[in-house]
C-alpha cells in the first residue's frame, strides 16, 4: 500500500467487537472491529477534550465513557447527547490481513482537535 497509508495493525489482533489504540506521528487514532467491519477513527470525543479510548464498542457504534456520547464509526457522527459534532473517520484498507490508514485527512472532513 503507498502513501499516504501508514500500517497500524494485523486483523487478528483486533477481535470483533475490540478496538486498538494507535499512534501516528503522534496522534491518537482507534481502529475498531465491529462484527467484522473495521473502522478508523480520531481518538478524541467531540464534546470534551477525552480520549475515545477509555470507552467501548457497542455495535457499529463507539461509546465515550466521560458522558455516554455515543459515535457512528464509519460516519462519525454523534447519536445521543450530550455530543453534537461529528468525530473525524479516516479511510482504512485492508490487505493481506494487514490494517492500513489514511491518516492526512479525515475521510468525513471533521476536523480533528489539536
Amino acid at each position: 500500500m503507498d502513501a499516504p497509508y501508514v500500517a497500524v495493525a494485523r486483523t487478528e489482533a483486533i477481535p470483533p467487537g475490540t478496538f486498538v489504540k494507535v499512534l501516528i506521528e503522534n496522534r491518537p487514532y482507534i481502529v475498531a472491529n465491529a462484527d467484522g467491519h473495521y473502522y478508523a477513527v480520531e481518538d478524541n470525543c467531540s464534546h470534551e477534550d477525552y480520549p475515545l479510548s477509555f470507552g467501548c464498542i457497542d455495535g457499529d457504534r463507539i461509546k465515550c465513557s466521560l458522558h455516554g456520547s455515543r459515535f457512528d464509526l464509519g460516519s462519525g457522527e454523534p447519536l445521543e447527547e450530550p455530543a453534537e459534532d461529528p468525530i473525524a473517520t479516516y479511510r482504512l484498507e485492508v490487505e493481506d490481513g494487514q490494517i492500513w490508514i489514511d491518516p492526512s485527512s479525515p475521510a468525513n472532513r471533521a476536523r480533528p482537535r489539536d
